[in-house]
């Protein structure tokens, strides 16, 4: 099976490169703090479960249906 092949302009080859270089070599981007952040977040929910779970039960339950509902219908909109 022989596919037509055809090659890109030089132009559009180079701007595609350049593109994609300058999103990994972004010197905005902190990386390590995005993940020093993710990290800080996750701590920070445990934290909170922990907390909730020792004041009272009937909050943690409300917490956690929120929680599910949300990640429920952010999924449907994702789908759609």
């Amino acid at each position: 099976m022989n596919l037509p092949t055809q090659e890109l302009p030089a132009i559009l080859t180079i701007y595609f490169f350049s593109l994609a270089g300058s999103f990994q070599k972004d010197p905005l981007i902190d990386r390590g703090g995005q993940v020093a952040v993710d990290v800080g977040v996750v701590l920070l929910a445990i934290t909170l479960v922990i907390t909730v779970k020792i004041i009272s039960p009937r909050v943690e339950h409300a917490i956690l249906l929120a929680i599910f509902l949300s990640f429920v219908l952010i999924g449907l909109f994702l789908i759609k």
